[in-house]
């Protein structure tokens, strides 16, 4: 069987039986935006001396997760930290140390890669975290950055994607389908990664689960269902659609990092209204959770549902 007929999703699954289940200091594993771990802590900078530690990494591909001719080394080194800082955010988390690799072409100048580490300087800065070692090897041809993040949230603010319920409702920060718009050209689009509106949804106690839109609004929404055991509806006339954009694009392009969510239904007015006051993002109720039975759907303006048409992006199909 090749990977192409399995995918990323499904190859994680498999991977995750074939290592069995974690131990009892794994509060999260595989499975969701980043791995938590029960620790104690006497110098947090949450503030709180039971804590835990938040680990995720990302790694991107030149031609497959970005083009050269497409973004800048600076923008590209930014990207890389921005990233796994939405990880961490998307659980409640505050970013803290970071490991940074970084595999080049032996032809590549100094001066590319001294680009590339002033761009995570910059992110590394913004969000507060410190880059405090990591690895440079050579790569054949393509360039790869590749980022592991080191995070931390108290436990009574830990926010995963396994606790829908049904009757909640779906929230999303923001706009979608930007990046799709503009064929994914960093040169030519401003994303935000939401940690502030993440910290707030955290401490507000009211959210039931969260993730982040990297892989696209539809799959967000799948992943959601998926770890929590239950079905969705997407409302296609609450879809914030981003100027440019048309509604395939912001269901399926990704790369938005926004903040998918849930809360109870009478808890959402009220989450929506923090959110917005306190950072003026634009909140939008998508859609409600429902029974896994009745599937994941997509709503018109008449009510009438309708199936998916794909999935979002995913590694290897």
């Amino acid at each position: 069987m090749k990977l192409s007929q399995v995918g990323e999703f499904r190859l994680i699954d498999l991977l995750a039986r074939q290592l069995g289940k974690p131990s009892r200091g794994v509060v999260v594993g595989i499975g969701d935006d980043a791995a938590a771990i029960q620790v104690k802590s006497q110098k947090s900078k949450v503030k709180t001396n039971v804590s835990f530690l938040l680990i995720t990494t990302d790694t991107l591909v030149e031609n497959i997760h970005f083009k050269l001719r497409k973004a800048s080394f600076y923008d590209l080194g930014y990207k890389a930290l921005a990233v796994n800082v939405s990880d961490v955010a998307a659980m409640g988390g505050v970013p803290t140390y970071a490991l940074v690799t970084v595999g080049a072409n032996k032809n590549l100048s100094v001066k590319k890669v001294q680009d590339l580490y002033r761009g995570i300087s910059r992110a590394a800065r913004k969000f507060r975290v410190e880059v405090i070692g990591g690895d440079t090897v050579q790569s054949p041809k393509e360039l790869i950055v590749s980022i592991t993040l080191l995070g931390e949230v108290e436990k009574k603010h830990l926010l995963t994607r396994s606790k829908a319920k049904v009757g909640d409702v779906i929230l999303v920060t923001g706009e979608f389908g930007g990046p799709a718009a503009v064929k994914y050209d960093s040169r030519k689009q401003k994303v935000e990664r939401r940690t502030q509106e993440a910290r707030i949804i955290a401490k507000s106690r009211m959210a039931t689960s969260m993730i982040d839109s990297s892989d696209g609004l539809v799959r967000s929404v799948l992943e959601i269902c998926k770890a929590s055991k239950v079905g969705a509806r997407i409302r296609l006339d609450s879809v914030p659609v981003a100027k440019k954009a048309v509604l395939e694009q912001a269901l399926y392009g990704g790369e938005e990092y926004e903040l998918v969510f849930t809360t109870s239904l009478t808890r959402a007015a009220e989450l929506k209204a923090a959110i917005e006051k306190k950072t003026r993002t634009k909140v939008a109720i998508l859609g409600e959770i429902v029974a896994k039975n009745k599937g994941i759907k997509l709503v018109d303006e008449q009510g009438r549902d309708s199936a998916l048409k794909k999935s979002g992006y995913e590694h290897f199909k």
